[in-house]
């Protein structure tokens, strides 16, 4: 009997959907590391251009994942602390802020369009998490260069949006264009992940962009790794149910009936 006529239908179906469904996230992840590693040598070519300068207008054109270079001065009295950040190297695992500070271009006026800089990290206290550690902003103008982000980086909030947070010094996300209202004044459409250093004690040892990938490869590795399993068991499963119904179909040997002994 063929192996696969002993499949029962309910069990089979069963199996496929789950080879379906783990090799469809096999796939995903595998796209993910894939997106990363692309995105890291994008990067990279970007990296190798000349920084674009950021004057007092309004950046036209995409900026985003390109270095730029501004000067100007910090409007450190609209500093905000993004909480439940993560040192950035991908190695250390403590708490802490990403230290977001609106800097004024030089040379423009008042209605000039402001720069959103992510300047680094700073530790988080363990127990008290409103007790800041001191770092320092620097008074006068300042040239600073980095990596353009589309926007401010996010984690996962509890129900609190911008407006929520509106006006609170430690805040989970800021959204540009909500800050901008926030503070009455323009805001470029991107963040500056500073890469120069200004003196302020801030850690700017940011994660690469392609930081997980290794780790997408090892998730897709044990989804179509179950989904083998769930194949090898289905195989196995079945061909074991054939050879039970093969020995069950074949016909019982009767005993040979008894001869009497012949009379005389």
């Amino acid at each position: 009997m063929k192996p696969w006529r002993a499949l029962s239908p309910v069990p089979t179906l069963a199996a496929l959907a789950v080879i379906a469904v783990t090799c469809a996230l096999g796939h995903w992840q595998l796209d993910r590391a894939h997106e990363k590693i692309a995105r890291a040598q994008r990067l990279q070519a970007l990296a190798a251009q000349p920084p674009l300068e950021i004057g007092p207008a309004l950046a036209a054109g995409p900026v985003a994942e390109r270095r730029v270079h501004v000067r100007g001065r910090f409007d450190p009295g609209h500093t905000v602390l993004l909480d439940n950040r993560p040192h950035g190297n991908g190695t250390d695992s403590r708490a802490g802020f990403l230290v977001l500070t609106p800097l004024r271009v030089a040379g423009g006026g008042p209605a000039a369009p402001a720069v959103l800089v992510l300047r680094g990290w700073l530790p988080r206290d363990a127990q008290d998490r409103t007790r800041i550690a001191p770092f320092s902003t620097p008074g006068g103008e300042v040239d600073l260069e980095g990596t353009a982000l589309e926007t401010v980086p996010r984690v996962f909030g509890l129900g609190r949006g911008a407006q929520a947070e509106a006006g609170q010094k430690i805040r989970q996300n800021v959204d540009i264009a909500a800050f901008a209202r926030e503070l009455g004044v323009t805001l470029q459409p991107f963040v500056l992940e500073q890469r120069s250093d200004s003196g302020d004690g801030l850690a700017r040892d940011w994660a690469p962009v392609d930081i997980g990938a290794d780790r997408h490869y090892g998730y897709a590795f044990q989804w179509f790794g179950l989904a083998a399993l769930t194949l090898v068991l289905l195989v196995a499963l079945a061909w074991r149910r054939a050879r039970r119904m093969a020995a069950g179909a074949q016909p019982e040997m009767q005993p040979e009936p008894r001869r009497g002994r012949a009379v005389r």
